[in-house]
């Protein structure tokens, strides 16, 4: 359930300032004044009133300790879910809005958890306290304890259902003990869901922090809108599962652990969610006490127990916003280190020798003669990116979608799960066997995202799309295929300029979400079919290839060149060319590939040959029939050629 927040806006506007009144009983304020709408602050101790009522936005500020909240603040706060708390103000203020039941599951083929039974938790109680976090802030997120003294954190969706519970140690997990830090209740199912979101007001700032522990140190300093993710820094599944919730929040705060894993969620949630409404906290590396000792920090429970609850609350005060993209100080460019640089790989040796990655925030153009095999090379980028674990989007308006998946079906498969056919004459061909096709479809749902054929070809529809899949699903991988299919909404006579301000589009796109970018283009038509492809033969605007981080160009050989011995490429079946490489200043290496005609994979060895993707759990002894053609380096065993 994701309530309109136009509607609570309105709910408020229409009590006006009996929102105070209400507050103030719902508060116990016994002071207030009823003609200047203040009375002392119930969040802290004063003897002068500063506690005052804000007819601007409805809310009861302090300007003593900075305390703000509304009528939803103050519900949750005495231990209201949201839902609740929306419900008690529409029907304050006579809005009729149907929510429909109340704790139903909507989850199908969904195995809710079982709840945990209520009790004393005092093992839970104990080790908590320990931690700075109190009995009531366990009680506000219904932490409970098992029949084993392990701390139990229920889940709970927007529509206050029980849907994921997850358990932990009421003590210390030393690192090398074999003993789970965290797991979740035996067979029941694990939607990603964020702790403690049904107690959120979607109109406040979003804490999101990296586990239930700082949650609850957040909320014990007095940040009640506060919630952890579910599984992990690396587990990002939540960004999807809870999108349209996410999506209501103006301002998102990411307060993840000192460390690398933590610092790459950051990053991460800061591409997906939105450069303009996510603020960040970085946790200090110490403390310093009033003696001088410098106390190190990791995490929002450490700065609670050593720094206490306003040390939090004014770490949460100074998020910083990100920084202005256009513009960088000098003084804090560090050297780039390509080394440290993440991205995807082709999944090709030579190829992946030759470039390392197929960099993020960078901008790749693939071209090729007619039938050299771009689409095959790009499939097995893709299904080597998803191997890796980075979702992949795809706009193919060459081949429908039906035959893009036809095609990544038959890379994927490999020749162990093919079937070989015959059709009317007699002439073979192979197919990939419908059950296999099911298993591929489950393994690969939400990791491969094909451009609907029915969609418009408006490249900023197309971008639109991938903006979408990027922020909402994690794409790490954006294919554009291929440059002339994109409708770049222009004349004839003002084409090179439209596919310029594209590439530009696209460079800027890479580089605001950290993906990594390939555009397909086709060479020049009235180019030699059997000549290497070079930097201008590539058709359309000369910034196609100017701008771009890399330029790679296919090329088959041809059977003159097959039955020439001194050819230098009549081993091989395609030649690659990287045409401009700027990451490492190289231009026109060229790469001898062989292709499979039945599995339409591109390979250089046996290994890439009987690649076995991630969806294919088999175990296999035998090995495959191979003829190993013998790959040589053209400039060794030609070296005047």
């Amino acid at each position: 359930m994701i309530v309109d927040r136009k509607l609570i806006e309105k709910a408020k506007e229409k009590l006006g300032n009996q929102n105070a009144f209400i507050m103030a009983e719902l508060l116990e304020l016994e002071d207030f004044d009823e003609k200047n709408l203040k009375s002392c602050c119930p969040y802290h101790d004063e003897d002068t009133p500063s506690f005052i009522y804000n007819p601007k936005n409805y809310s009861m500020h302090c300007f003593s300790c900075n305390k703000t909240v509304d009528i939803i603040d103050v519900l949750m706060g005495k231990g209201k879910t949201f839902l609740e708390s929306v419900q008690f103000l529409f029907d304050k203020a006579g809005i009729e809005c149907s929510f429909g039941e109340q704790n139903v599951k909507t989850k199908h083929n969904y195995r809710y958890p079982h709840e945990e039974p209520i009790n004393d938790k005092p093992n839970v109680v104990d080790y908590f306290g320990k931690r700075g976090i109190s009995k009531n802030v366990l009680d506000y997120l219904d932490v409970r304890e098992d029949n084993h003294g392990n701390a139990v954190f229920n889940f709970y969706d927007t529509n206050d259902v029980l849907t994921m519970v997850k358990y932990r140690p009421s003590h210390t997990v030393e690192k090398h003990s074999g003993q789970p830090k965290t797991w979740c209740q035996k067979d029941s199912d694990t939607a990603p869901l964020l702790f403690n979101m049904n107690r959120v007001n979607t109109s406040k700032p979003l804490l999101c922090t990296e586990g239930e522990i700082d949650c609850a140190s957040a909320i014990e300093a007095g940040y009640l809108n506060t919630v952890s993710v579910p599984l992990g820094a690396g587990n990002l599944h939540w960004i999807e599962e809870n999108w349209d919730w996410l999506d209501t929040f103006d301002d998102i705060i990411i307060w993840s652990d000192n460390d690398a894993a933590g610092e790459k969620m950051r990053k991460e949630c800061i591409y997906r969610l939105g450069t303009w409404r996510t603020k960040y906290i970085v946790t200090p590396e110490y403390y310093e006490k009033e003696d001088g000792r410098k106390i190190p920090l990791k995490d929002i429970n450490d700065c609670l127990q050593i720094g206490g609850k306003q040390f939090v609350m004014d770490l949460i005060s100074a998020a910083k916003d990100v920084p202005v993209k256009s513009v960088v100080d000098y003084s804090e460019i560090e050297e780039l280190d390509v080394s440290q640089m993440d991205g995807v790989q082709t999944g090709i040796k030579p190829l992946d020798n030759e470039l390392g990655k197929l960099f993020y925030g960078t901008l790749t153009i693939l071209s090729g003669r007619p039938g050299s095999g771009k689409t095959s090379l790009i499939d097995q980028a893709i299904a080597m990116t998803i191997d890796n674990g980075s979702p992949t989007f795809l706009y193919s308006k060459e081949l429908p979608e039906r035959l893009s998946a036809n095609w990544f079906n038959t890379i994927i498969a490999g020749r162990r799960n093919m079937v070989e056919k015959h059709n009317s004459s007699g002439k073979k061909y192979y197919v990939v066997p419908y059950d296999t096709q099911k298993k591929m479809q489950q393994y690969y749902n939400k990791k491969l995202f094909i451009y609907k054929d029915e969609e418009s070809n408006d490249f900023e529809a197309v971008l639109k799309s991938a903006e979408e899949c990027v922020r909402k699903f994690g794409c790490k991988l954006i294919v554009l295929d291929n440059l002339m299919m994109l409708d770049l909404k222009c004349n004839e006579s003002d084409k090179n300029t439209a596919q310029t301000n594209l590439i530009n589009l696209l460079i800027k796109f890479a580089v605001k979400f950290n993906v990594a970018v390939v555009l397909i283009a086709h060479p020049r038509k009235t180019q030699d079919s059997n000549s290497d492809i070079e930097m201008y033969d590539i058709a359309g605007s000369s910034n196609i290839i100017n701008l771009a981080m890399r330029s790679i160009g296919l090329r088959r050989v041809s059977k003159k060149e097959k039955e020439d011995p001194k050819c230098k490429w009549h081993k091989y079946d395609v030649v690659l060319t990287v045409m401009k490489d700027r990451m490492f200043g190289k231009s026109d290496v060229q790469i001898g590939l062989w292709y499979d005609l039945v599995s339409r994979r591109f390979y250089t060895d046996y290994a890439e040959y009987d690649k076995q993707f991630a969806w294919d759990d088999n175990y296999y002894i035998d090995k495959l029939e191979y003829v190993d053609r013998g790959r040589v380096d053209p400039e060794d065993e030609f070296p005047d050629k």
